[in-house]
């Protein structure tokens, strides 16, 4: 992004061992905020309209079962491995690392998602309340990283998943680079710090989240940052 901004942005750092986890066996999860669902479900906060942000490791051969969502923006970010999602909508679609999904939920849809694959898998899922309803048939789709530096992946518009609610998803892969990202001020984020990342100087571990304030962000290193801004 354009640098519009002459100071750095405020980090608060969430270490991983702050979050709530789990070990099921089959799936390992760290719930950034859960406040509808798992088994975190009444004990977080919701983050605006962020209702989840959960980091999930499957292990190969393991799925979610059929489940339902209504009037839900669901987004999938894959760190590693490959996602498969059915639907009962048709479809029938695999995701690979580094690519994003969204399931807008809409009217209704029931699907399966997990690793049907024999690498593990890696995801991010954030599910994101609209800010109206959106009726009709549900929408399945997916994007991925098409250039260097951070790309928009997911927002009200400009994007290449369009989402219904004022959110926007950023994200960029970096092997041993730096690249610099501006937070609006009338905007707060929320990011995920993938491998080993340093933001504005300070080295953040894999997994760790961090609350963002307006300013300029440089990230350096080698991993992801995905970037969740909110108009406030």
């Amino acid at each position: 992004m354009k640098n519009n901004q002459n100071h750095l942005a405020e980090i608060k750092i969430v270490d991983k061992s702050d979050l709530r986890s789990f070990n099921f066996g089959w799936i390992k999860l760290t719930d950034h905020f859960v406040s509808t669902v798992g088994p975190s479900a009444g004990q977080g906060k919701p983050n605006g309209s962020l209702l989840v942000l959960a980091d999930a490791e499957i292990e190969p051969g393991a799925s979610f079962p059929l489940h339902s969502h209504s009037q839900m923006e669901i987004l999938t970010w894959v760190v590693k491995g490959t996602l498969h999602h059915k639907d009962d909508k048709g479809g029938d679609q695999f995701v690979n690392s580094t690519g994003l999904q969204l399931m807008s939920a809409r009217d209704g849809i029931s699907h399966a998602e997990g690793n049907s694959s024999e690498q593990p898998l890696r995801l991010l899922q954030i599910w994101i309340r609209p800010s109206r309803s959106i009726n009709g048939k549900a929408l399945v789709q997916q994007t991925d990283i098409k250039q260097k530096g951070f790309q928009l992946l997911a927002g009200k518009e400009g994007a290449p998943l369009l989402i219904e609610a004022n959110v926007k998803l950023w994200a960029s892969l970096l092997d041993n680079e730096n690249f610099n990202f501006d937070i609006d001020k009338n905007s707060s984020a929320y990011a995920v710090s993938i491998g080993g990342l340093n933001w504005n100087g300070i080295d953040i571990e894999d997994g760790a989240g961090i609350f963002l304030s307006d300013g300029l962000i440089e990230v350096k290193g080698t991993g992801q940052a995905i970037i969740i801004i909110k108009t406030k």
